[in-house]
């Protein structure tokens, strides 16, 4: 249908709103905005045949040519586009030190545009009318009330109440939700790091106190470990810079298991901790699986099963 109404568009087709993939939901609201006109001649069109799709096309269309429904994909469209590279990363192996250091940087170009906030809405807004223009949408804002109870009243401008409404409060919630998500791992992780060969030559053993305490039924006595470190960080005072391990998986490969066990140990911890949680992700793809080759009776111990094989 859409290659009907545009021949001349490349992407015919949408992507689904995956529930469980982040990359694939970035790339589908982004291939929306991208045939946002097509799509909606699409639906149009569908409306005036005569057929069973006409009703379900015709509320599509209305929702879709809402002015107020554009502003808000813009402003999703840039909030994720922030993000996309830190979901790629974070499908990949690297540890959560890396996940950290990756989202500090996200935080800190979205603490750069809540800042500039005007100036940036100023041109995502003006795009957004010339869409609008494009396709016969009139300019305009929600109802409003008199006397203002649950709705966020701005008497502003459009422009400014779009700002006010939509843009900054999901601005602000997309990095307090960034920050939830990931600020519980800061406070032990930046402990921890402490252990990797590139930081231990530049610090004592009291940056890794606070880990000590955390994980200390896993260790020996705190005199132990705290000698154990001197160790390890004379170790690798001997070593070039660029000749040290960044990561704690290359570090743990370089660690002598029976003379440094307490670094070990928390290499170990460093290494897996958890940067994300795939679990409804494997159900998903583990059920699919098994659809194809068991039956009903059995799909419930079978998924149970290949979920938690490890």
């Amino acid at each position: 249908m859409i290659f009907d109404c545009c021949p001349e568009q490349k992407k015919k087709k949408l992507i689904s709103l995956c529930e469980t993939r982040w990359v694939e939901r970035h790339d589908s609201v982004f291939l929306f905005k991208d045939i946002l006109e097509p799509i909606l001649l699409s639906l149009l069109k569908m409306e005036e045949e005569s057929s069973d799709s006409a009703s379900k096309a015709h509320a599509l269309s209305s929702s879709i040519s809402q002015f107020h429904f554009i502003v808000n994909h813009f402003v999703l469209s840039r909030m994720l586009s922030a993000t996309h590279d830190l979901s790629e990363k974070l499908k990949k192996n690297i540890d959560v030190s890396q996940a950290i250091a990756n989202v500090t940087s996200v935080l800190d170009l979205l603490s750069k545009q809540r800042v500039n906030a005007n100036d940036n809405f100023k041109i995502l807004y003006s795009q957004v009318k010339e869409l609008a223009a494009k396709l016969d949408i009139k300019e305009d804002i929600p109802r409003v009330c008199r006397l203002q109870t649950t709705r966020n009243n701005v008497p502003y401008s459009t422009e400014e109440y779009y700002r006010r409404a939509v843009y900054v409060p999901y601005l602000d919630d997309f990095c307090n939700s960034l920050k939830e998500r990931f600020e519980s791992h800061k406070e032990t992780v930046a402990s921890l790091q402490h252990i990797l060969p590139e930081f231990c030559t530049k610090t004592d053993f009291y940056s890794l106190e606070a880990a000590f305490n955390f994980y200390e039924e896993d260790l020996s006595h705190k005199e132990v470990v705290q000698s154990e470190f001197m160790l390890w960080e004379e170790k690798w005072s001997q070593e070039k810079s660029e000749n040290l391990p960044k990561t704690a998986i290359s570090s743990l490969e370089k660690c002598d298991k029976t003379f440094f066990p307490n670094i070990y140990i928390l290499l170990k911890i460093l290494a897996v901790l958890p940067v994300s949680v795939a679990t409804v992700e494997r159900s998903f793809s583990s059920l699919r699986r098994l659809k194809a080759y068991t039956s009903e009776s059995r799909l419930n111990g079978l998924a149970l099963l290949s979920i938690h094989r490890h």
